[in-house]
């Protein structure tokens, strides 16, 4: 029985973070609305995935630029060619232009051991409310 409620338990936190990943996601598209192609190599949707890795890193990391590029830098050593630099300065980069959304998955993940899937997604939600359609400034 207690293996069938601890999968059950884990199938309903990995739902509950990508609903918040969604939201997030959401809140980015938000950002660039009305901007054509922001980067001349990356599409928009390829550049929303990069800032939501950063940006989770950064969440589970309590918000330190050093230990979020050390996750990023660790898992991608194998796919990528990046520097720790360069994923160094695209952590910092995210930190100072999405704010919003860093606090509402700091948010997820403080309340995601204790709170209901419902009062995380409004927790969520309230920190992302002040995003304002087409606000990025690339």
């Amino acid at each position: 029985m207690f293996q069938f409620y601890h999968d059950l338990s884990f199938h309903s936190r990995i739902i509950m973070e990508e609903t918040v990943k969604q939201m997030i996601r959401e809140s980015l598209e938000k950002r660039i609305y009305g901007l054509d192609r922001i980067d001349n190599i990356l599409t928009n949707d390829e550049l929303i995935s990069r800032w939501l890795t950063c940006i989770m890193a950064l969440g589970y990391n309590q918000n330190e630029i050093e230990a979020a590029a050390q996750d990023i830098f660790e898992m991608q050593a194998y796919f990528s060619n990046n520097s720790i630099e360069d994923v160094r300065a695209r952590v910092c980069q995210s930190q100072v232009r999405f704010g919003e959304e860093i606090a509402a998955f700091m948010r997820y993940v403080e309340m995601r051991d204790s709170d209901s899937d419902e009062a995380i997604e409004l927790a969520v939600a309230e920190e992302l409310e002040f995003v304002e359609e087409g606000d990025f400034i690339p």
